[in-house]
């Protein structure tokens, strides 16, 4: 029995193009061993992006969460940006010093928390702290560990869960230390006060501006998708698809979530749009897969925050608070699985299990 630990991470690049050896293989077109030639070879491949673009990624990618997922204005973009860049740089420096890999999601959030609430006079403290992070919150990997219990693979999905949930605590202790710090060097009140000032508001923002006019959302939107297929090493001949199915996952989302009727089955519905979309497009061509432009969309819907903001309310002993984001996390996880699966049952009702075909 071999144990590989493996980094996480995504990378669309290689999978595109091991998707197309595995079709190659099926289709004996090519021997296996060749196809096991074919894989080594892209194993080997640098990334295909250098460091300076991830970097630039991660702030760019708060700039835009910041106004379109947490009501911030252009000031609190702004300093989210800049955060987020600091995020960017300390998982440059957790990839090159091992040691410092350990520290990195706990000292990110305590320096963004830290930074967030020296500013509260000037910026929202809610919308800043969790842009800042953005690329460090969970959602995906909570919403991909539902769909594996779901689909019956206990092990990883179980295993997937649990460190996604460890690093929810682990953000959201950096949090309130960083908080406490902050408020507490400003002479103000501790982080606990700021904390349930936040937990308690209808918005759960705290007490934030009114944000950006929605028309701002025409641009945001297509920017922060590409930015999330930048951040999972996307080729630039999948973003046109990828930012297809992030446009109408959130399009639809939104849309659902203003009927009354409708807002529970909202990240249901906008799975289902979006998986409808990617397996209809994979079902026309012969080397992409379905998973590209899922997961291009899936991360403008996972409930990441939903999980730190059940930490937090935890933590500041919210109990109430803490079961009613708990529960919505699970809701929205579950929601948007459903519909994913349905959408691949709805396209490829018997095909799935003859043809190499990559999805949900």
């Amino acid at each position: 029995t071999y144990v590989v630990r493996m980094t996480p991470g995504y990378d669309m690049r290689r999978l595109e193009r091991t998707n197309r050896t595995i079709r190659r293989v099926l289709k004996t077109r090519i021997q296996v061993g060749q196809g096991v030639r074919d894989v080594e070879r892209i194993l080997a491949t640098p990334p295909i992006y250098p460091w300076w673009v991830m970097v630039a990624d991660y702030a760019f990618c708060s700039f835009c969460i910041s106004p379109l997922m947490w009501n911030g204005g252009w000031r609190d973009a702004a300093v989210s940006a800049l955060l987020g860049l600091l995020v960017g740089l300390l998982q440059l420096l957790a990839g090159r010093f091992a040691n410092y890999a350990n520290l990195f999601e706990v000292s990110s959030a305590f320096l963004v928390s830290f930074f967030a609430a020296l500013l509260q006079d000037y910026v929202c403290f809610a919308t800043v702290s969790f842009a800042g992070i953005s690329m460090l919150l969970p959602g995906l990997a909570l919403t991909t560990s539902i769909i594996e219990m779901v689909s019956r693979n206990m092990i990883s999905g179980t295993v997937r869960f649990v460190f996604a949930l460890a690093r929810c605590f682990i953000l959201g202790y950096g949090i309130s230390v960083g908080s406490t710090l902050g408020t507490r060097v400003l002479g103000r009140s501790t982080s606990v006060d700021l904390l349930e000032e936040q937990m308690n508001s209808d918005s759960g923002l705290g007490s934030c501006n009114d944000g950006l006019s929605k028309f701002w959302w025409f641009l945001f939107l297509p920017a922060l998708s590409l930015a999330f297929s930048v951040s999972i090493s996307a080729h630039w001949r999948q973003w046109p698809s990828m930012l297809v199915a992030g446009c109408l996952a959130y399009t639809t989302s939104y849309f659902s979530g203003l009927s009354e009727a409708l807002a529970p089955l909202a990240p249901a519905i906008a799975a289902f749009a979006m998986g409808l979309y990617a397996n209809i497009m994979a079902s026309f061509s012969n080397h992409r897969s379905a998973v590209e432009p899922i997961l291009g969309g899936v991360q403008l819907l996972v409930p990441g925050s939903l999980g730190l903001r059940t930490v937090l309310a935890f933590i500041t002993s919210s109990r109430t608070s803490s079961g009613d984001f708990l529960f919505d996390m699970f809701s929205a996880s579950l929601s948007i699985a459903a519909g994913l699966f349905l959408s691949g049952m709805v396209v490829f009702p018997k095909r799935k299990r003859r043809v190499g075909l990559m999805t949900f």
